[in-house]
């Protein structure tokens, strides 16, 4: 497949002809033109979309556990907070720096965040706002349908309790 710089390319040089021919077609200079915009366009559009998503360190990590985690009761005892964070920077790009306070995937993610945010209000009014926003934007973020559902059932459970 051809790059769209080299097609770019390509059609520069023949927008500079006065009469442009392609495989025996002749093509008038608005048509060349009007090819040359379509092929940015498209360049800039894909570029677009090799993007990653940008999401805290949080978010990320809650979209890799979920993925993974969201049909069982609890997370395996080997499961380490490094292969999270090597799978979400695969992923996703990080807003902030810090991983102080993400010890083990249950302080990311907790199965029955209820019970575990019960004493602590604050904790759970930020991993409701972070639940909050994947659930916005659930379709941007998850390649698991079944996980983005989970999650959106997780964060009306949070509302409630």
């Amino acid at each position: 497949m051809i790059s769209s710089e080299k097609l770019l390319k390509y059609l520069i040089e023949l927008s500079a002809e006065e009469n442009p021919e392609i495989g025996g077609q002749k093509y008038s200079q608005s048509d060349v033109l009007s090819a040359e915009q379509l092929v940015r366009d498209a360049h800039e559009a894909l570029q677009l979309t090799l993007r990653k998503p940008k999401l805290s360190r949080r978010r990320a990590f809650i979209v890799i556990l979920e993925e993974l985690y969201f049909d069982v009761l609890k997370y395996p005892d080997d499961l380490k907070i490094e292969s999270i964070h090597r799978r979400a920077s695969q992923r996703f790009e990080y807003m902030n720096r810090d991983t102080k306070s993400f010890n083990t995937p249950s302080d990311i993610h907790p199965k029955d965040p209820c019970t575990f945010y019960e004493d602590n209000g604050y904790a759970k009014s930020r991993y409701k706002s972070a639940l909050q926003h994947l659930v916005l934007e659930s379709h941007r973020y998850f390649e698991v349908p079944e996980a983005e559902v989970s999650l959106k059932v997780i964060f009306e459970d949070v509302k409630l309790c």
